[in-house]
């Protein structure tokens, strides 16, 4: 169970680094030199680098410095932990990647997969417990306790960065950039949600206990009911509760906690009708 564990462990670890390289050369190879804004603090980092000359990697890490403690508060610790490596990776890959074009002088092609790819690098870093730090971690807040997608939180929020782009620079960068932050939203959708929502059956000898430590960690409702062993014929209850794919180890770890002879299966579905908050 601990080599299973660490080898997760070193899994996530791993793709945070490619996802967060990934993003870093998104946005120093095609976004930045085509003079577009990239969404969230990144985006906020580049006006202030417009006006002084310093380090966007350097500037988005202070500005990060708030959002950690608020994600400490409300995301827990490991996502906190994951957040702040991939935040400190990001900052330094943004100051030691060199700001020219790849592949492409065209601003449209930049914008186009500019933003593919920083949705893609995101996503990867989401999708293993942690994010880039930025908007992302106020997003994912507002995605626990609402019924709004992280995608959806953040195009919301970079609304603003759009409208500021017009008047700093000109509407026309204000429009790529509205193409690059809607397709970098896209393919968070894409990365995030692909098969990503499960509904989890679990019997166990401790039906109230579970229900009331996955209600309370993980803001996920239940439905329970009583139920009888075909062997044993034992008193048994049923709880069925539907989550995403991120959050399966957290709920196994939750389950087994309060009854480790409980039993768990997993079915994947592909949509759900009714009040379902997607966290990610």
């Amino acid at each position: 169970m601990t080599e299973r564990k660490n080898i997760s462990i070193v899994l996530d670890l791993l793709m945070i680094i490619v996802g967060t390289a990934i993003s870093a050369v998104a946005l120093n190879m095609l976004t930045r030199p085509s003079g577009l804004l990239a969404g969230g603090l990144t985006g906020i980092s580049q006006f202030i680098h417009h006006f002084f000359p310093i380090s966007v990697g350097l500037f988005y890490f202070i500005l990060n410095i708030p959002l950690m403690i608020l994600g400490y508060k409300y995301l827990g610790r490991k996502f906190s932990i994951y957040t702040i490596l991939s935040i400190m990776l990001l900052s330094t890959f943004l100051s030691i990647i060199p700001v020219r074009l790849l592949w492409t002088d065209n601003i449209l092609l930049a914008a186009i997969f500019g933003g593919t790819l920083n949705g893609i690098g995101c996503g990867i870093v989401l999708r293993r417990g942690g994010s880039q730090g930025g908007l992302d971690i106020l997003s994912r807040i507002i995605a626990k306790y609402s019924n709004v997608s992280v995608g959806k939180a953040n195009m919301a929020i970079n609304a603003s960065i759009v409208i500021a782009s017009g008047f700093v620079f000109n509407s026309e960068i204000a429009l790529y950039t509205i193409i690059s932050m809607f397709i970098s939203m896209k393919m968070y959708e894409v990365v995030l949600n692909n098969v990503n929502r499960v509904s989890v059956l679990i019997i166990t000898n401790k039906g109230e206990d579970v229900n009331q430590e996955i209600n309370q960690n993980l803001h996920r409702g239940t439905t329970m009911w009583h139920a009888n062993g075909g062997y044993t014929h034992a008193d048994k209850t049923v709880l069925l509760c539907v989550t995403v794919r991120g959050e399966l180890p957290s709920l196994k770890k939750i389950v087994k906690s309060k009854d480790p002879q409980s039993f768990i299966t997993v079915i994947s579905t592909q949509s759900v009708i009714g009040r379902f908050h997607q966290v990610w």
